[in-house]
């Protein structure tokens, strides 16, 4: 063949996972556009004990796996670990 013309379509990236002052922790399937607030509403919103306005993310492409702190309107990707801290009173 010469010149072939492909198209690639992803059709199940890989989940992300959230923990920490949420309602329902765990495992939720990506969507193209998420951020960490809309990540946050997947999982039911945050628990009364929340610091709403920024979040700890460990980049799943990171091979250093650091904790970062990004705020709340950040990008998550697939295989992202998305951790919301407790406030102190």
């Amino acid at each position: 063949m010469k010149d072939p013309k492909v198209s690639v379509e992803v059709l199940n990236h890989r989940p992300f996972f959230i923990l920490g002052e949420v309602r329902n922790p765990g495992q939720y399937q990506y969507v193209n556009g998420m951020t960490a607030l809309s990540a946050v509403a997947m999982a039911g919103g945050y628990t009364y004990r929340a610091k709403e306005d920024y979040v700890l993310i460990t980049r799943g492409a990171d091979p250093k796996k650091e904790l970062r702190r990004a705020p709340i309107t950040t990008s998550v990707m697939p295989d992202d670990v998305v951790r919301v801290p407790e406030r102190y009173f």
